[in-house]
């Protein structure tokens, strides 16, 4: 196993079921944790699967938002397209901070790497 990037953080919401989303949206609504992952994420890379990207209401202001798509094709207006998780990394890894930030697939891919993990548990 690689050892893990000093700058490369994950940041999630599960619920106890251990769901992280429902149908690409998140299955609460809680403002706390959506100040909580803006405070994290302002002024960073945001890498986040093509779901996830389309799953937003469009740009999150004051960050760059990375997306990973297989699909060499897949435009995103704003943000960057890339092909892996590695690609990206490689891109934008001089960052103080790259933020996984979704989906599972994603999240799956870049936990091995994280150094660290910001976890809201909704009960």
């Amino acid at each position: 196993m690689p050892d893990p990037l000093p700058n490369l953080s994950l940041i999630a919401a599960v619920a106890d079921n251990g769901v992280i989303g429902r149908d690409n949206r998140l299955p609460w609504h809680l403002p706390a944790d959506l100040a909580h992952f803006k405070r994290l994420t302002l002024g960073k890379p945001i890498l986040m699967g093509r779901r996830t990207w389309e799953s937003l209401p469009g740009l999150l202001p004051h960050r760059t938002h990375v997306v990973i798509s297989r699909n060499p094709d897949y435009r995103v207006e704003g943000g960057f397209v890339v092909g892996s998780l590695a690609e990206a990394i490689e891109t934008f890894g001089d960052a103080e901070e790259l933020m996984v930030v979704g989906g599972g697939q994603l999240y799956a891919q870049a936990l091995p790497l994280a150094s660290r993990l910001y976890l809201t548990e909704v009960h």
